[in-house]
């Protein structure tokens, strides 16, 4: 981790991983990983059992993540090129993370794209 977090308004940790990696002679591809753990609240559904189903599909949270990339950047200028990649990212996006609905909405988006996946598999079974 290159980053001790950010704390949002909202409560929510934004973190930084650095998975940046040789990409050829003196350069590197840079990939930061921006991630905001977001915690499952029964407030979010419709009921205790779709609360419950959530729980056990997505576990206690679910991760909003976004890659950060820029490629061939010189080994001297890694540093810098870290810190904009992080710093473009939190002036974009931080109205966004800090909103009312964000926290609600990934969790049910995650939700939904898991119980249509395991639809699709009930469906293929027969």
């Amino acid at each position: 981790m290159i980053s001790s977090g950010i704390e949002l308004e909202s409560g929510l940790r934004l973190t930084f991983q650095d998975e940046s990696s040789h990409y050829f002679g003196g350069y590197f591809h840079v990939r930061i990983t921006a991630c905001c753990p977001v915690p499952l609240l029964r407030d979010y559904f419709e009921s205790d059992a779709e609360f419950s189903l959530a729980g056990r599909m997505l576990g206690p949270a679910v991760n909003f993540e976004r890659s950060l990339d820029k490629m061939a950047v010189p080994e001297a200028e890694l540093a810098v090129v870290r810190s904009q990649l992080m710093d473009d990212f939190i002036s974009s996006a931080r109205r966004y993370l800090e909103s009312s609905g964000f926290a609600k909405g990934v969790v049910l988006k995650e939700y939904r794209a898991g119980f249509a996946a395991a639809q699709k598999q009930k469906i293929g079974r027969y």
